[in-house]
Parts: structure tokens; sequence; C-alpha cells
């Protein structure tokens, strides 16, 4: 309880006895008739009569803890409480009295209690009627297209939410009743709004109330109940939206929260995956960093998060000028300006990581710099090579003479039996960096994981993009299927794998099942209050060139091995003669690359990459 609420309800306490004071006074003046000295000779002469009353009105009104709510939030259940403490007490009175020898009248008795009620009552109805007609009063100025909405969750931020909207009209919302799964408060009034019941009856309180919109106004509500809400509204043809702002998975208070549409990520993330804290802590405290790609979307998140955890100084290198600005311009609004900075810089020019690498000399490396675009790189052989594959290298070699202590790179399930030229840069990538483990002090692994939710130009806001256009939404397959993942999620298991890895390894998340696209877009439609194929049509387009109907998370000669995390696997390939020589091929293939022969390059990669030895290569 805070200092305002405490002194409301002090208030309130006083008032009660200035108002039993009252009523015994006129209770005793009426029965007995008023003294010559007025109230004072009356208080003296029935003092102790006064001083049993009071002390036992008191007593049971604290016992009952009718101080617990303020009188705004008052229901029927409170008056009932109320009432039925005024009677017990009255009756204790009568009781009391009866056995000291000085028996009260039952007239009296009886008097007192109506003129306690009375008192104490309707004070608070005046106090109630008034707060709700000058709470009300904006309403007048409401345009009449307001929407209903069922507010669920009748905590400390659904109360806020309904004096909110109740306040400002230009929500455009008007607040009918309260969802709660908490049994205590069903069928109670507050905010004088009745709470239905829990969330099962959402599509009952949507059709009695006629609503339009469903509120969740719980600050730290978990995905799978945000999951059912948005289905049990789907069936009441409600749409959902969501009160309180959540930032780096703190609540930002009551405040600063707004009303936000729900979003397609909240439906498909899992809840948050716990961290080994001090491990990662560990790692990160007191080194120097570097990130490449840092300006992109796992590379900015992962430039976010190590910053929580104090590093000497986090080195952010990118080509993306824009992209280097805006990632400086958020860390300065919340950390220290020395302990990072930023170096404008392209990962396919050797000479230049070498210098930036002796400069800074980092323990620790994030390579997550790459073309990712697939459509894109099938026709661009020799510049994904360049980067995803030389660019890799460049990196590679500079920690090793720099004596970096770890480098980890982002790699991506479709480096998983590949059938797109981006997938299989990034399988070559993989292998470069467990051969240079094999000799040097540098610990090299990598981390697969899926699709990540928001990442620039994925499936999301393309999707978003085309609904915004009014349709279609196109989708390559009915069936086609992805791993989803939110981006703090990806990056939290890159510093935990990082915290954890030996050398070697190439880490995969547990993703949960995998996500049919063509769901996705039909949720999508849903979230914006539409009918899919009738409102905004679905169109399948056919799989692309190197597009695979389901990705995989580890090839078949890869053994799967828990870690301390049950969320974390690790990959540790069995060693083949194939494996061997890959090494030699490697070397060979980064020649090919600089020297520009194309057709060993294909031919290199299809070698390296056996699962692309079936097609034919741009």
């Amino acid at each position: 309880m805070n200092i305002k609420e405490a002194t409301k309800k002090t208030i309130t306490f006083l008032v009660d006895v200035l108002g039993l004071i009252w009523a015994l006074a006129l209770a005793l003046s009426t029965h007995y008739g008023m003294p010559a000295d007025g109230f004072a000779g009356l208080f003296m002469q029935y003092r102790l009569p006064i001083i049993a009353y009071l002390g036992i009105n008191i007593f049971t009104l604290l016992l009952v803890r009718c101080y617990d709510e303020l009188i705004r939030d008052y229901s029927l259940f409170s008056t009932i409480k109320l009432f039925g403490a005024l009677a017990i007490s009255h009756l204790l009175f009568a009781l009391f009295m009866s056995v000291i020898g000085d028996t009260q009248p039952s007239l009296l008795i009886l008097n007192l209690t109506v003129y306690a009620a009375a008192a104490l009552g309707v004070y608070r109805l005046i106090v109630l009627v008034a707060f709700q007609a000058l709470l009300h009063l904006p309403k007048a100025n409401r345009s009449g297209h307001a929407k209903r909405a069922i507010i669920f969750g009748a905590g400390s931020a659904g109360k806020y939410l309904v004096d909110m909207l109740n306040q400002d009209p230009s929500k455009q919302l008007k607040p009918v009743a309260f969802i709660d799964d908490d049994p205590r408060l069903e069928r109670k009034r507050i905010k004088g709004l009745l709470v239905v019941g829990p969330r099962m009856l959402i599509p009952y309180a949507a059709k009695k109330y006629n609503a339009e919109v469903i509120i969740i106004a719980i600050p730290f509500v978990d995905n799978s109940t945000i999951r059912e809400i948005f289905n049990l509204c789907n069936e009441a043809n409600c749409t959902v939206k969501r009160f309180g702002n959540m930032s780096n998975l703190k609540f930002e208070g009551l405040a600063k929260s707004t009303i936000n549409e729900i979003r397609v990520e909240d439906l498909l993330q899992r809840d948050v995956v716990r961290l080994d804290l001090e491990s990662v802590s560990e790692l990160v405290k007191g080194k120097t960093v570097l990130v490449t790609g840092g300006a992109g979307s796992i590379g900015s998140e992962l430039c976010r998060q190590i910053m929580d955890y104090k590093p000497r100084l986090l080195v952010i290198l990118d080509f993306n000028e824009n992209g280097l600005f805006d990632i400086t311009m958020e860390l300065r609004k919340n950390y220290y300006e020395g302990a990072f900075e930023t170096c404008l810089a392209n990962i396919r020019e050797r000479d230049v990581m070498n210098e930036v690498f002796q400069k800074y000399r980092p323990d620790i490396v994030f390579h997550a710099a790459a073309h990712k675009h697939v459509p894109m790189m099938e026709g661009n052989l020799r510049e994904a090579l360049i980067n995803n594959v030389v660019g890799t290298n460049n990196v590679v070699e500079a920690s090793i003479a720099c004596g970096v202590e770890r480098f980890m790179l982002i790699s991506t399930d479709k480096a998983v039996n590949p059938t797109n030229i981006m997938g299989a840069t990034k399988r070559i990538a993989e292998l470069l960096i467990q051969q240079k483990n094999r000799s040097g002090d540098t610990r090299f692994a990598a981390v697969r994981f899926g699709n990540v939710l928001g990442s620039h130009s994925s499936v999301i806001p393309i999707l978003q993009r085309q609904l915004q256009a009014g349709g279609p939404l196109t989708v390559t397959h009915k069936d086609v299927t992805r791993y989803f993942m939110t981006i703090p999620e990806a990056v939290q298991l890159v510093l935990e794998s990082a915290s954890i890895m030996q050398g070697g390894e190439i880490f995969v998340l547990d993703m949960g099942e995998p996500i049919r696209i063509y769901d996705l877009a039909t949720t999508m439609i849903k979230l914006a209050g539409l009918v899919p194929e009738k409102d905004i049509k679905i169109e399948v387009t056919g799989l692309r060139p190197g597009e695979k109907l389901h990705e995989e998370l580890c090839l078949p000669e890869e053994t799967v091995v828990t870690t301390s995390n049950n969320k974390i696997y690790v990959m540790r390939p069995e060693i083949s003669e194939t494996d061997m020589e890959s090494g030699a091929l490697l070397a060979e293939l980064l020649d090919s690359i600089r020297g520009k022969d194309q057709a060993r390059i294909r031919e290199l990669v299809q070698r390296l990459v056996p699962s692309l030895q079936d097609r034919k290569i741009c």
C-alpha cells in the first residue's frame, strides 16, 4: 500500500469514528433527553457505554477488514461486509452491557444500529456517487463510436486502465466489464464494473455486453495466456489489445503504459528462456567484446545484452553506416559512451580486419555479419562466398593472430543439408571454424537457429506489408514450415552457448514445434480484425529455387548432446575421411574465390556441401 492510499483509508477510519460518535449521541439524547450542559454532560454521564460502544465497533470493523478497499472501489460485497460488521458489533455491545449489569433498552440498541448504519453508509454512498459522477463527467463529450471493451485483469493495471479510459474520450473505448481468473473476485464490482469470471467466459461476456475489444491488463502475462485469450476472442469475434509496456523484461509502470495491438510475435514466441546469468556475466564482465554485423537484427541485440553485463569495451563493427549510427544513438541513452566504440569496416577486407583486431585486441568475438537472403543469394554465388566464407575467414584469421579467447559464429538451420546457396555458404563457414578449432588457442563454435521474429525483411514484415496493402498474402507452399524464435531469445542462446563452449561445437536451441507459414498468414489476418479468404486472400506461389518445405536442425552424422541448459543442445560431428580432407578443400576454395575460377568454385562447393550435388549452381 502506498502513502496516498494509506492516508485515504486512515481518513475513512476517522470519519467512521466520528459517525459512530454522532449516532451514539443522537440515540442517547433521543432516548434519555439532552442534559442541561449539552453534549459534554451527555458524554460524561454515559462515558462507560460510550467507551464500550466505540471500542467494540472499531474492533469489529478492523477485524472484518472493512478498510482494505478504498470507497471508490466499493462493491455490493463491501457494503454487506460493512453492515454485517455493524450488526454484529451492536449485538456484542448489548451483550457486554448486560453482562456488566448496565442493560440498555432494546429500542435504544435498535435506534443506535439504524443511526450508525445511516452515518457510515450514507456518507460512503455520497462519496461513491460523487466520485463516479466526476469520473464519468468527460463521457458527455464522447463520440458515439466508442468501442465497448472488456478488461482482462481486475488488478491495479485493470483499475488504472478503467480510470484512464473513462477520463480520456480520445481512446474511443468504453470499459463495460472485467474478466479475471481469481475466484475471489468473481461477481464482485470493481470501479462499478462486474467481474464476470475467468477467461473461459470471454465469449459469454463479449456476447452479453456486446463487446468488440478485449484488453489484457496484466503486465507480466505469459505468452501461452495471450495465445489462449486470442483464440477465445476469435470465438467471440473480438479484437485483442494489450495494456502495459514491457522493456527488456521490465515493466515500465502504469503511468508510462499504453494500449497496444497484440503482435504476431506475442502469439508465436514461447515463454522466456532463463539464462545462467552468472556464467554469462563471468564471460563478458571486464572483457573486450567485438561484434561483427553489430548493426543488424541479431548483432544489435547482442550489443544491447552484452552491455548489461558490463564489458570493459564493446566494439560494434559493421559496414552499414546508418545502422551503426542508430545503434550508437540507442546505446548512448542507456550506457556510458566510453564503454563502447563503433567501427565502420567491411569483413571482406583482410588487411582492415587485421588492423581492427590489432587495435582493440578483443577477448571474445561474435561473428554475426553475413548475407542472409535465400532468393537473392541464388543468383550471386561468388558474392555470397566472398561475404559469408572469405569474410568469415578474414575475421577468423585476425582472431587467431591477436589471441582471441572465444569466437562464436552465428549460423542458421539452413546450413543443415542446404539446398540453397545461402545455406551452403553458412555450412562452409561452420566447417571453416571447426577446422580452425583444431589448432591454436582460440576456441571456435557456432550457434544455429531458425527464423527470428522481427528481423529485417523476414517473413513477418513481408506479410505485414502485404496486409497493409490490402493483400493478397503470399506463401510459397501451403505446408511449408519454419522454426521461429524471438531476437532476444536467440541472443540469450548465443551468450550462454559462448559461456559453456569448449571448442568445435555447434549449438542448437530447442525451438519447439515448427510453424506452418500458411497458419501464420491466417493468424495475422485475424489479428487485423479481418476474415481470411474473405477480406484478405492468401495466395500460394510455389517453392522458390533452393527453398525447402521443412527445415532441419542437425545433420545425420552429428551426435546430439544435452547441456546444462535443457533448452540448449550441442551437435558434435563424427570425424570422417571426408571431414579430414575438408581443410584442404576449404583452402582451395578460398584461393579459387580470389582467383575467380567459377567452374572450380562450383565444384568445390558441391564437394564440401554434398546436399548440393544434385542441383545446378548458377
